[in-house]
């Protein structure tokens, strides 16, 4: 047994650890609330990161040693709140990875008057340095673009004096300071990174949350709503789901038998039958609360508002069939689809058959609906095992790339709704032949690339 003097020498060790990481983040929030220029920087990053996920660009976080550490957990948090982020590694940057970082370009747009339109960037670099002049990133910056802005969270107190914002002009870097009270060699006899790495990570962690803040603005995707999607698994999710009764249990992922079509309709997040008085007792309240969202969502971006392509995952056949080499010929049926939603909850009922075939939610409710409607098990059973891509449901299928209304991700709700309903519109299409126009599909484009997807809209929602 340690002696009682080893013991106190330990806990007082602790305790002093402890007590000056409080004290940095004292004097850091000290800082942002008395400074002028920390004050008018935290401002500034939150609106450009805001300003880059509306036009569908990311935020490419940058660092090394515990440093990158720190911008690894940052990456993680901006992405748990619905902010596209990435890590760069500096060494990897200079070998290839500098790709993933896209500056502004000349671009011919969608919705604009003009032919040619100046628009600006699409990402942002945030760089992580206590020193600001760590060796890795001043030898990637000369390399970057100089639109692209950078955002520093170093511990200087003035951009003049920090050599990672020397590169681009002022109006392009923003410095978030994140000095300390006293320095780590001083305080514990070695200069480890402690107290540096954590303010670091508490005003990261404050320019995450802000962000998401000034970001999700739209009424019930809110911050804690998209936080809530993009969390379903561990003691979170387990905890949304018992305080939302409409979640979805994420399943196995390896099932020795077919679920039944009940187990499937208590897991879906629609149910298989419906009721039209609830409907109608509903009615008038649905429709203020429709009249409401639509007028907030007039100036909301496209970038805002759709569900990530990454997030739609593309069925495949059910393994689990004896005929599974006979399903993989002939494609996915209805099961797989069900069984795809299911363990995809941030999907949002989005599935895709393919690259260039996509199931919105209200085609996925109208199968849903046919087998709900079905009087015997035999048809039931037959309708699940349906090919998905040759369902007929009054003559529909999936939804093709060559009928997408396709926008830019700056592009706000309002310009989409006077596209969508403009008469020169595909969606506006009266031919008989057009079985899926009432399953009208809206993919959000990338600014720059506009071949590039980034997501999708149902043109219900619009």
């Amino acid at each position: 047994m340690p002696s009682t003097t080893a013991l106190n020498t330990a806990l007082n060790t602790a305790l002093h650890v402890i007590t000056t990481e409080r004290d940095a983040l004292s004097h850091l929030e000290l800082l942002y609330r008395t400074n002028d220029l920390a004050q008018k920087n935290i401002d500034r990053a939150v609106a450009e990161l805001v300003r880059t996920i509306k036009r569908g660009g990311k935020l490419v976080v940058c660092g090394v040693g515990k440093s990158g550490k720190i911008g690894r957990k940052l990456e993680a948090t901006m992405n748990s709140v619905g902010i596209h982020s990435v890590f760069l590694h500096p060494t990897e940057a200079l070998h290839g990875d500098l790709g993933m970082i896209r500056p502004v370009r000349y671009i011919t747009t969608l919705l604009s008057r003009e032919t040619k339109t100046n628009t600006p960037q699409l990402d942002t670099l945030l760089l992580i340095s206590f020193s600001g002049r760590t060796p890795e990133l001043l030898l990637m910056l000369p390399h970057i673009p100089q639109t692209v802005p950078v955002i520093a969270i170093t511990s200087h107190a003035h951009p003049s004096t920090c050599p990672l914002l020397s590169f681009n002009s002022p109006d392009m870097t923003i410095l978030l300071p994140a000095p300390l009270h006293i320095d780590e060699e001083t305080s514990f006899g070695l200069a480890a990174p402690t107290s540096s790495t954590t303010v670091a990570l508490a005003l990261g962690d404050a320019l995450a949350l802000a962000t998401a803040q000034s970001l999700h603005t739209l009424p019930g995707q809110g911050p804690s709503e998209i936080f809530k999607g993009y969390h379903p698994g561990g003691a979170i999710g387990a905890a949304v789901a018992r305080d939302n009764a409409s979640a979805i249990s994420t399943p196995a992922t390896s099932m020795t038998t077919s679920p039944s079509l009940s187990s499937l309709e208590d897991a879906l997040p629609i149910k298989l039958t419906f009721d039209d008085d609830d409907d109608d007792d509903n009615e008038d309240e649905d429709n203020m609360r429709s009249t409401s969202s639509k007028t907030r969502l007039d100036t909301v971006c496209a970038s805002e508002h759709f569900v990530p392509i990454e997030c739609i995952p593309t069925v495949v056949p059910s393994s689990q069939s004896p005929e599974t080499t006979e399903q993989i010929r002939k494609g996915p049926q209805i099961l797989d689809l069900l069984l795809t939603t299911i363990q995809n909850p941030a999907s949002k009922l989005w599935v895709k058959l393919s690259d260039t075939h996509i199931i919105p939610p209200p085609l996925l409710r109208s199968m849903t609906m046919t087998m709900g409607s079905s009087s015997s098990s035999s048809t039931t059973s037959t309708i699940i095992d349906t090919n998905a891509y040759t369902l007929s449901t009054t003559h529909i299928t999936s939804v093709p790339s060559n009928k997408w209304l396709r926008v830019r991700a700056s592009s706000t709700m309002d310009e989409i709704r006077c596209i969508l309903f403009s008469p020169s519109s595909p969606s506006t299409d009266t031919s008989p032949s057009d079985q899926n126009k009432p399953y009208r599909v809206i993919s959000v484009t990338d600014d720059v690339d506009s071949d590039k997807v980034l997501g999708f809209i149902c043109a219900d929602d619009v």
